[in-house]
């Protein structure tokens, strides 16, 4: 059998700079485990983008990304472009990529271990991807594509560095409620039209985001389906009561709140902002396909 070769791409800032540590011990450990390993540290964004699209164009087993959804998010759209299959070293301020996908989420010995023995097997499975429309770009998202306050908040989270996990967003979350103001949405849903005013949109291929908050919680990355979570303008005093029922997914009971599910979902909204995977996308009109079976993933053996 041949020696499987693997790419590693780490951010060296995600996790407060975590994921150098820890892309050497894995760096470290698939060699001991009779892998290739090639370790890439870019500098910058656009060198991420430059690397994943090499690495994965030259057909490696398995790409893996080290760092957070963002690291995810960016090697993701070379590894669907080659039908790469990627994988996931979680270590970034949210994981919520791992976490829709049932995977690990605590960095050990037996994590490594358990890596390397999907590599060797080529465990994976394939999941659905989204493919978004937007200012003229195509972009590819596993997880969360959100319009309103939760992109406000996510914005305003990005900037608080000082900050890490779950904490980083309610702070956000608290600080945008003094300042958000509510945009009018129409929304078209397999040919079905709602157009109103609305406190979020959030399209669901995975069900998570802002470190564990269930934005989708019925959401399956393998139904062919996005689920959409709309929900209502409502005084803060309401929208601070459902806040933590996010968490558990019991905010969809609410009145406020309205779930649906389609294939294909577009969004225009003057004002207003799109985010894919906790990355600035661009501003509507947008337009989200589902697109089944795109994508290749490493999973636990």
């Amino acid at each position: 059998m041949a020696t499987p070769n693997a790419v590693v791409i780490a951010n060296p800032h995600a996790g407060g700079g975590r994921a150098r540590t820890i892309a050497i011990k894995a760096q470290s450990a698939l060699i001991s485990a009779g892998i290739n390993v090639t370790l890439h540290f870019p500098d910058s964004r656009e060198q991420l983008q430059i690397i994943s699209a090499q690495s994965c164009a030259e057909q490696p087993d398995v790409v893996l990304a080290c760092g957070g959804d963002g690291t995810f998010h960016d090697i993701l759209q070379s590894a669907i472009a080659s039908n790469t299959t990627i994988g996931i070293i979680p270590c970034g301020t949210g994981n919520d990529i791992a976490r829709s996908l049932g995977l690990t989420r605590t960095i050990s010995d037996s994590f490594f271990h358990e890596m390397a023995n999907s590599i060797h097997n080529q465990y994976c499975e394939i999941i659905d991807a989204s493919k978004i429309t937007c200012d003229g770009e195509q972009v590819w998202s596993l997880g969360v594509i959100s319009a309103g306050f939760d992109s406000a908040v996510n914005e305003r989270a990005n900037r608080m560095s000082h900050f890490r996990g779950t904490l980083r967003y309610i702070l956000a979350l608290l600080a945008e409620l003094r300042e958000f103001k509510l945009h009018h949405y129409t929304v078209n849903m397999d040919g079905v039209q709602h157009s109103n005013c609305a406190l979020l949109i959030a399209v669901g291929n995975g069900g998570n985001y802002g470190g564990g908050m269930r934005i989708c919680p019925q959401a399956d990355m393998k139904d062919g389906l996005l689920d959409i979570t709309w929900v209502d303008p409502a005084p803060r005093r309401t929208v601070l009561r459902i806040f933590p029922q996010i968490f558990s997914g019991r905010h969809i009971n609410h009145p406020l709140v309205h779930t649906y599910r389609a294939a294909e979902i577009s969004i225009e909204s003057p004002d207003s902002m799109i985010y894919a995977d906790g990355e600035r996308i661009g501003s509507p009109p947008v337009l989200i396909q589902v697109v089944p079976r795109a994508v290749r993933i490493l999973v636990n053996s």
